[in-house]
């Protein structure tokens, strides 16, 4: 969970940085903060589909508890 908190506080000290460089101490350039945010993007894809996939996992295990009971 603190891993999910993080990187939304990183996207939106990106996003800040993207749209407001002087608000944010990640002012070092836009190139440098478009590869930032397209890596907190590419890492917020990641943790949906494991999300996804845990998510998936506990409807199979729900789904297998449920047949050893029926």
């Amino acid at each position: 969970m603190s891993n999910v908190l993080s990187l939304k506080l990183a996207r939106e000290r990106a996003w800040q940085s993207v749209w407001n460089p002087e608000a944010t101490e990640l002012d070092q350039g836009s190139a440098s903060n478009q590869r930032l945010l397209e890596r907190l993007e590419a890492e917020n894809a990641q943790l949906r589909r494991s999300v996804v996939e845990l998510v998936l996992q506990i409807q199979a295990l729900s789904d297998d508890a449920r047949a050893l009971t029926a």
